[in-house]
């Protein structure tokens, strides 16, 4: 999901950078129309979120807002790394199948406490999103591994003669995960449109 910007390939990366550099010395928070669907159910095309900048208290599922090849994105948190070089984020959108490149703090602009929808507003800053968001992030992450797991059997798989049942189970297992994630997130879809509908 990026931020959307009409006049994005007009407007230099200085400026952008500029405007981010008082931003975050302002310490405020900003709504920002998104668009795109790789946060769908959670975020929608065309909804607005609500971002604070910077990355300290950022933890495993909160939704954050970076820079990516000078487009801004606004995914979840699947892990964070502490390394020499400082800290580094795993992000990937809820409906996006990959996840995304690792970045830094340089790439890092602040996190998403809110979603406006039409007149409609929803916070993300309470232990109930935080929780369904830490839910999301390692069940993201769980499936990745199985994914993986899936594809190298079914590698191993290929290598033999196919006959009627390896190929029953190839296609069996590409479609497994998709099953499991739209279990996961049917739940979360309903309880959602439940507390937007107030």
């Amino acid at each position: 999901m990026y931020i959307s910007n009409p006049d994005r390939h007009h407007m230099k990366e200085s400026i952008i950078e500029a405007v981010l550099g008082v931003w975050g010395k302002t310490a405020e928070q900003h709504l920002i129309p998104i668009t795109g669907r790789s946060m769908f159910p959670l975020i929608r095309d065309g909804d607005q979120v609500l971002v604070t900048h910077g990355s300290v208290g950022i933890r495993r599922g909160d939704v954050v807002v970076f820079r990516c090849n000078g487009t801004l994105f606004a995914h979840r948190v699947l892990n964070i790394y502490e390394g020499t070089n400082g800290t580094t984020f795993i992000t990937k959108g809820d409906n996006n199948p990959q996840f995304d490149p690792p970045f830094g703090n340089n790439e890092f602009i602040g996190c998403v406490i809110g979603i406006k929808r039409g007149n409609r507003k929803m916070t993300l800053d309470t232990a109930a999103w935080r929780i369904l968001g830490w839910l999301i992030a390692v069940s993201a992450l769980a499936l990745a591994k199985m994914h993986l797991s899936i594809r190298n059997r079914d590698q191993n798989l290929s290598e033999r003669q196919p006959n009627q049942l390896t190929t029953f189970m190839r296609r069996g297992m590409r479609f497994f995960p998709m099953i499991v994630r739209k279990v996961v997130f049917a739940p979360f879809c309903w309880w959602k449109n439940d507390l937007f509908s107030q």
